[in-house]
């Protein structure tokens, strides 16, 4: 058999939910949107073939990729279920040999993320071991301003102002724009990034992080780059959302007000804030432990003057 393309596999298996399953136009839809989502998403790792669909390669970075956009847990359910559902029918017509995306599963996603906290030194050492200046600045800016991967590789040259030390992001989630204060190795890198290190393309692009050829630098190039470095270096993989847990949590741990955590992250409200700060909930067992023991001290002392009265 001929391999099938993506965008014909699709077509066929969206006829057979709606004519054979006869599913609501409702569902329907959905499975449109959401196929149609993985193939420009495949389309942009240059996967053409059904048979090219890696489970390591793609599936987990697919379901990685909803994470790294803070969807609703339910809706991330929903897409991978989908993209299941999907594969599993293009292995009973024979058009590929696994389903990639039977070990795909979200709560594995969420534990994952929920415990890998980086602190300052692992930090430093993934920015040390980098492999070149462009994923250097890309990682940093994870580290030391939180932004979401996307966020960083949509910016361009002009949305760094060195006269007012800020990073402008103008089209963040719910195409929201929002200003983030630059920290002092953030500038200084960024400033000799854009005037010596910056790839010199025959292509002219006004994004700041390009690929030599000129072209926009990609998630999946840079979570690539740091799911190896983090083997390498710290014995585990992450992905770069990672980075921007560890940037929440360490100004958590520093005391830094959560709704100013949230205004940097660029959230819509705290309570997205707190899912982030993972750590928080052994902190804030910790500090109950320590009122149990001071509430333990003075009941000793409020016993002994009742005693007096008794």
């Amino acid at each position: 058999m001929e391999p099938i393309q993506i965008k014909e596999a699709i077509t066929r298996y969206l006829e057979d939910v709606e004519m054979r399953q006869q599913r609501s136009p409702e569902t329907v839809k959905t499975y449109r949107n959401t196929l149609r989502r993985f193939e420009q998403m495949m389309q942009q790792s240059n996967v053409i073939f059904l048979k090219d669909v890696d489970e390591t390669d793609h599936a987990f970075p697919y379901r990685d990729k909803l994470v790294d956009e803070e969807l609703a847990s339910n809706t991330i359910k929903k897409y991978v279920s989908v993209l299941k559902s999907f594969m599993s029918y293009s292995v009973k017509r024979g058009w590929i040999t696994c389903n990639p995306f039977v070990f795909v599963n979200v709560p594995g996603a969420e534990t994952k993320r929920e415990y890998v906290i980086l602190n300052r030194e692992q930090v430093n050492q993934l920015l040390h071991h980098a492999h070149n200046a462009t994923l250097y600045n890309i990682f940093l800016i994870g580290c030391d301003a939180g932004f979401r991967i996307s966020e960083t590789l949509d910016l361009k040259l002009e949305d760094v102002s060195f006269e007012s030390n800020d990073i402008i992001i103008r089209h963040g989630k719910g195409n929201k724009m929002r200003e983030v204060p630059m920290t002092e190795r953030i500038r200084k890198s960024l400033e000799r990034y854009i005037q010596v290190e910056r790839p010199k393309a025959d292509k002219d692009s006004r994004y700041l992080f390009i690929m030599p050829n000129g072209s926009k630098v990609r998630a999946n190039y840079v979570n690539e780059y740091l799911l190896e470095v983090s083997k390498e270096q710290l014995g585990f993989g992450i992905t770069s959302h990672v980075l921007r847990h560890s940037f929440a949590t360490e100004l958590y741990n520093a005391d830094v007000k959560i709704t100013k955590i949230s205004r940097l992250l660029g959230h819509a409200s705290t309570e997205t804030t707190e899912l982030y700060l993972h750590i928080s909930k052994e902190q804030n067992q910790e500090t109950i432990e320590v009122l149990n023991a001071k509430n333990r001290e003075e009941d000793k002392f409020v016993k002994k003057e009742v005693n007096k009265y008794v």
